[in-house]
């Protein structure tokens, strides 16, 4: 076991199960999830419970050891760190909306723009995985 993967259980408790991008829940979606550095190992990032995210491994591996990306105006953008707030969850609803319609998750800002396209946060089958986890309740 990695370093990282010792605090697996803190991160995914503090996390709620569900991935700190795109909300997919760890439990409905059939994979486990990654424990990832928000600030990359390659980049000075330390594994320490501060800079560990639950990321379902779409997320994961489309971000990489990346940390910025451009968002719709052309602008290079830090991508969202959900360590840099207190609830996490408020970063993400400040970031981020979910269309419990429709399944995608719409952006609220820059950084939200830039996340979602740099993590493909709207990648059909992840909107299809999401759309059924809110239809089932799982996903409020």
């Amino acid at each position: 076991m990695g370093a990282a993967e010792s605090f697996r259980p803190l991160v995914a408790a503090r996390a709620g199960g569900a991935c700190e991008y795109c909300r997919l829940l760890e439990g409905a979606s059939g994979v486990t999830f990654h424990i990832e550095h928000v600030r990359a190992k390659a980049s000075g990032g330390k594994t320490v419970l501060t800079n560990l995210a639950l990321s379902c491994p779409g997320c994961n591996l489309a971000k990489g050891n990346r940390s910025t990306a451009v968002d719709l105006s052309g602008t290079e953008r830090q991508l969202f760190n959900p360590r840099d707030y207190e609830p996490a969850s408020l970063g993400w609803h400040l970031h981020f909306v979910l269309d419990r319609q429709t399944g995608r998750i719409v952006a609220r800002s820059p950084v939200g723009e830039a996340t979602i396209a740099a993590l493909k946060m709207n990648h059909p089958q992840r909107v299809y995985a999401r759309k059924l986890q809110v239809d089932a309740g799982l996903i409020s």
